[in-house]
C-alpha cells in the first residue's frame, strides 16, 4: 500500500516536471536574460540581491505556468501531432483538473513574490498574466501568434525597471522593443521546425506567414536587438570590457547565421536553442562593461 502510494506520488511529480518543461530550461533562460539585462540598465550596472532572487524565481514560475496553460488549451492539437502527442496532458498522464490546479499554484507563488515589489510592478504583472493566458488562444485567431508571444517574453523588462526605479523611462521602452523583435526572430526559427504540423492542423505561425522571408525576419529581429543593446550601452558609463564583450557577441551571432541551414528543421532548432548564448553573452558584456 505504502509502496503503491509512493510510486503514484513519484509518477505525478515526474509528470508535473515534464509538463512545466523543467527538463527543457531553454525557455526560462530566454525569458530570464532580457529581464536581468533590464535590471542592470535600471540599476546602473548593479542588481539588488532581493530583486535578483525575486525575478529569477518569478521567471521560473511564470514560464512554468505558461507551459501548463499552453498544454491545457493545446491538448486537442497535441494529440494530433506525433512530436507533442506524449505531452502529459495530451497523453492523459495529467488530468485537466490537475493542470489547472498546478497553474493556479504557480500563479499564486508568482503573486507572493510580487509582495516584495512596488505597486507599479504589480500592475504590470497583472497585465502580463493575462497575456500568458491569452497566448495559447492566440494561435486560433492570429496568423502570427509570435506577436503575442513577444509581449509575454518581454514583460519582465518593464517590471524590472518599475521595481528598480518605480518608473518606465524611454530606455525601458526601447529595450522592450528590441527584445520583442528578438523573440519574434528566434521563435520564427523554432516555428520553422513545426511548419508542416501547423499547416496540417490549421494554426498560424510566423514561419507560415513570412514563408520565403523567414531568414530575413530572423536576421532583422536579431540585429535590431543587438543594435538597441549597443545604443543603450553607449548611454551608460561603460568601460573597455563592454566593447570587447559586444564584439565577441557579434562574432557569435555572425557564426550562428553562417552555420545555420534554415531549410533544415534540426538546424533551425539548434539556432533557436543557441540564442540562449546570445542572451548570456550580452548579460556578461553588461555586467562587466557597465561602471
Amino acid at each position: 500500500m505504502v509502496s503503491k502510494l509512493y510510486n503514484t506520488v513519484i509518477n505525478s511529480i515526474k509528470n508535473y516536471y515534464y509538463l512545466t518543461r523543467l527538463d527543457r530550461p531553454i525557455g526560462t533562460f530566454l525569458l530570464l536574460w532580457p529581464t536581468l539585462i533590464a535590471l542592470l540598465f535600471a540599476g546602473d550596472g548593479l542588481i539588488k540581491t532581493d530583486l535578483l532572487i525575486v525575478f529569477c524565481l518569478g521567471t521560473l514560475f511564470m514560464r512554468s505556468a505558461g507551459c501548463v496553460i499552453n498544454d491545457y488549451f493545446d491538448q486537442g492539437f497535441d494529440k494530433r501531432v506525433l512530436r507533442t502527442s506524449m505531452r502529459p496532458i495530451a497523453a492523459g498522464l495529467v488530468s485537466n483538473k490537475e493542470a489547472l490546479v498546478l497553474f493556479i499554484l504557480l500563479i499564486f507563488m508568482s503573486f507572493l513574490l510580487l509582495l516584495f515589489l512596488n505597486e507599479k510592478s504589480l500592475q504590470i504583472a497583472s497585465c502580463l498574466i493575462l497575456i500568458v493566458i491569452f497566448y495559447p488562444l492566440a494561435k486560433r485567431f492570429f496568423k502570427v501568434p509570435q506577436f503575442i508571444l513577444g509581449l509575454a517574453f518581454s514583460g519582465g523588462i518593464p517590471m524590472a525597471y518599475a521595481a528598480t526605479l518605480n518608473e518606465l523611462p524611454a530606455s525601458s521602452l526601447l529595450l522592450f522593443l528590441g527584445n520583442y523583435l528578438w523573440v519574434i526572430a528566434y521563435d520564427t526559427s523554432y516555428a520553422m521546425t513545426d511548419k508542416r504540423d501547423d499547416l496540417s492542423i490549421g494554426i498560424g505561425s510566423s514561419a507560415i506567414y513570412f514563408q520565403g522571408k523567414e531568414k530575413k525576419i530572423i536576421r532583422l529581429g536579431s540585429l535590431s536587438f543587438m543594435l538597441i543593446i549597443f545604443l543603450l550601452g553607449l548611454e551608460e558609463e561603460i568601460n573597455f570590457f563592454f566593447y570587447i564583450g559586444f564584439f565577441i557577441t557579434s562574432l557569435y551571432v555572425i557564426y550562428l547565421f553562417n552555420s545555420t541551414d534554415f531549410k533544415k528543421e534540426d538546424s533551425c532548432l539548434k539556432f533557436f536553442k543557441r540564442n540562449n548564448w546570445i542572451g548570456a553573452l550580452l548579460f556578461l558584456t553588461l555586467i562587466t562593461g557597465l561602471n
